[in-house]
């Protein structure tokens, strides 16, 4: 998804926002929120991963163009463990769903881990969770960073105070880290789709 759909989608939901709650002259002179913005922005980011891995199957999550690099579910769990950290622990200074909701756990990986940096070889032993639960835990980490600029509202997102501006840089990472590695899911099914290669069942 390029940067021009990124933008006009979430003008047009946020303008649909301001409509629905009678703000249509905000919505026409563009007279939102950084929370309004940011919400925005997540919903789309959100909405480009899951349109990237909708169409693979359990086996094709796993499949690696090459050796050493990245599948769409390392790319999946990536962006959820790095989305988890910078909410929880960045943001609202909390531990991380990876470790109160039990995730590290039931995916039998590192509690302190991304994948931020992981090496070729680290990539290439990487064993990737079921594709449901993948999803599973990437919605989890979604909703708390919706609930996190729900809470924080327009006054805890100031850019005008420092603590506000690194907030919302921080958020401003998260969604364009999704988008970006959305963007990385798609090139792997296209190198999928070109390459007549069956992948092996796990």
């Amino acid at each position: 998804m390029s940067l021009i759909a990124i933008a006009l989608g979430t003008r047009n939901l946020l303008r649909r926002k301001a409509e629905s709650y009678g703000d249509a002259d905000d919505a026409a002179n563009g007279r939102f929120s950084t929370a309004d913005f940011l919400i925005g922005t997540l919903q789309s980011s959100h909405r480009a991963l899951l349109q990237a891995v909708e169409p693979l199957s359990e086996s094709e999550m796993s499949w690696r163009p090459f050796e050493g690099t990245e599948s769409a579910g390392f790319v999946i769990w990536h962006v959820a463990r790095v989305q988890d950290a910078l909410i929880h622990r960045q943001i609202l200074k909390k531990p991380e769903a990876w470790v109160t909701h039990g995730w590290a756990e039931q995916f039998g990986l590192p509690i302190d881990e991304t994948g931020q940096a992981y090496s070729a070889e680290q990539r290439a032993n990487f064993q990737e969770p079921p594709k449901a639960e993948l999803l599973e835990y990437l919605a989890t980490t979604f909703r708390a960073a919706q609930r996190a600029i729900d809470e924080l509202g327009s006054r805890g997102l100031d850019v005008a105070t420092e603590l506000g501006l690194e907030r919302t840089r921080y958020l401003v990472i998260i969604t364009n880290h999704a988008n970006m590695h959305a963007g990385a899911v798609n090139y792997i099914r296209d190198i999928l789709r070109s390459s007549r290669e069956v992948p092996e069942q796990r």
